[in-house]
């Protein structure tokens, strides 16, 4: 059954109407009631004794890590207990933050370690990654031994009793894989020596929630200078986007950069100048997105210019429109694009030839998906002997490397298409997983593939009868454009969720992939190798023939 109503299509958000419009109080937790798990750890840490490195799993940016040190400064507060120094650091040199011994002077210059002294470190992963030999006195003086202070002069040896001693928690907070190579250069820290947390960058959409994140966005509106909110309902927009950043209709965006981003755009955008409504949302990622769509609209342009083949009517054997997502080093989006893949078979050993792997621009998840479509194949087949025939798999005008198991089920369904010499609607593309036993399983950038198959089909003219074939378990991630929403509506484009290969072939074939009572696409496989192993004179294909005359001879 197609998806031809919006609500599958788009988040909805009429659960939490009464919440949007409801007044909310802004106040220092604002920030904060969004992310329990990491204010726990936070206090936790805070009172634990013998545990002195957390690391918390963020952005690497300075705005997350003065996050982390606001809460510690109001926790304290809070609690009512002596003031706590908390300190972040970005960068730093030895001397700065060991301290250094002037000989001359006799005088001892204090680091940070000493100004953090019974309180917090905040610093970067990177800050370790780049100056690796601060970490060795790093690390003995967080379990509880004295270091040495570097002298002024080198040549002069620094006091014994200016050796450091300090009491200090150290918190380091960046992404995963930064933390993930600090882990692998010092194994001991997830080995019982510091704790770990992360930032949460999305939550579940409630009404509980969406009052706290109204609160977060009035908190960042106030404290970055960005217009209000005219009201509650004015955050629809960004609750849409957010859940499409996301890619889940159920989920609202945390992320603190792509928030402040946000707001900061619509501030611009907004016609009062003195609030921020829905229409201004719109503008500010309308425009965004205009600015940085130079390569899909000229991958978009290359295709109606017939630089790049794409069929968008017709019929073709072998041939399928299937869907990808282009990532380009240095450009800030992810954008759809349709590719042709082609299919051709031969007489030959049963050998299915990865023209993409065969030239190195195949990944490992690509023939991963390759080799589990052909054990699908020659499992419904029934066959312990190989195919007949040899088929030849491409990506057509592909000139980088392909990866990921997206593909499989279009690859799988032009595979069949050959074998069965049935043509596919090219009105149609498709995008999927398949595994061993026929079942269609989710893919990532589902949006971006189905808005670029319709940007297509829109330039050309909608028809009526094209459309994308989806896997039924992404419908919780469509986050669709309005243009989309309203071609599916008025029926002049359609998504069609399934779970099975057999529904996308009799979508794509109009046949049944296989039937007990009427002609299927194996019963044409079937009689296809019959032809071929046993009456190749009846055979009207060309290799057919061939095949009978090199025996012959």
């Amino acid at each position: 059954m197609p998806l031809d109503t919006p609500f599958l299509i788009a988040p909805q958000y009429d659960h939490i109407q009464d919440s949007l419009n409801q007044s909310y109080q802004i106040d220092a937790q604002s920030p904060y009631s969004l992310q329990p798990r990491l204010t726990q750890a936070l206090e936790i840490f805070s009172l634990i004794n013998g545990v002195n490195i957390l690391q918390i799993n963020a952005l690497d940016n300075h705005v997350y890590r003065e996050y982390i040190a606001n809460w510690l400064v109001l926790n304290a507060a809070h609690s009512k207990q002596d003031i706590t120094p908390v300190i972040v650091v970005e960068s730093c040199t030895d001397a700065e933050l060991f301290g250094v011994y002037h000989n001359k002077s006799d005088i001892l210059e204090p680091g940070l370690l000493q100004k953090a002294n019974g309180g917090f470190l905040i610093i970067s992963p990177s800050l370790l990654l780049a100056n690796p030999y601060l970490w060795p006195r790093l690390k003995s003086l967080l379990q509880g031994q004295s270091v040495s202070i570097s002298s002024s002069d080198s040549k002069s040896p620094t006091k014994e009793d200016h050796r450091l001693t300090s009491n200090v928690k150290l918190i380091i907070v960046g992404d995963r894989a930064l933390l993930g190579e600090i882990e692998q250069l010092e194994p001991d820290l997830l080995a019982g020596m510091s704790m770990f947390a992360e930032y949460e960058f999305d939550t579940k959409v409630t009404s509980d929630t969406v009052t706290e994140y109204l609160q977060l966005i009035g908190f960042l509106s106030k404290q970055h200078s960005h217009l209000p909110l005219e009201n509650g309902l004015a955050l629809l927009p960004l609750l849409k986007a957010g859940a499409k950043e996301c890619e889940d209709q159920t989920r609202l965006n945390l992320c603190l950069l792509w928030l402040n981003s946000a707001l900061a755009h619509a501030s611009l955008a907004s016609c009062s100048k003195t609030y921020i409504d829905a229409n201004d949302f719109k503008a500010s990622f309308e425009t965004k997105y205009h600015i940085e769509s130079y390569l899909p609209s000229r991958a978009l342009d290359d295709i109606l210019e017939q630089n790049i083949f794409i069929e968008t009517d017709g019929e073709k054997v072998g041939q399928i429109n299937g869907l990808t997502v282009v990532s380009v080093p240095g450009h800030p989006i992810s954008y759809g694009e349709p590719s042709r893949i082609s299919c051709v078979v031969h007489v030959g050993d049963g050998e299915l030839s990865d023209v993409e792997r065969k030239v190195e621009l195949g990944g490992d998840l690509h023939a991963k998906g390759m080799l589990i479509m052909q054990a699908y194949i020659l499992s419904q087949l029934n066959t312990h002997e190989p195919l007949p025939f040899t088929a030849s798999m491409v990506f057509e005008q592909s000139y980088c490397e392909v990866d990921g198991d997206s593909a499989s089920l279009a690859e799988l369904c032009a595979f069949l298409s050959a074998l069965a010499i049935k043509p596919i609607d090219q009105s149609l593309a498709i995008t999927g997983s398949v595994d061993q036993f026929g079942m269609v399983q989710p893919i990532g950038g589902v949006n971006e593939k189905i808005e670029a198959f319709f940007q297509l089909c829109e330039k050309r003219g909608l028809t009526g009868k094209q459309g994308v074939i989806i896997p039924e378990t992404n419908g919780i991630n469509l986050v669709l454009s309005d243009e989309v929403i309203r071609a599916v509506e008025e029926k002049q484009f359609t998504i069609y969720p399934i779970s099975h290969v057999e529904q996308a072939v009799e979508l794509l074939t109009g046949m049944p992939l296989q039937s007990e009572e009427h002609e299927s696409i194996f019963s044409l496989i079937a009689q296809h190798i019959e032809d071929v192993e046993h009456n190749p004179s009846q055979c009207s294909a060309l290799f057919c023939r061939f095949k009978n005359w090199f025996n012959q001879r």
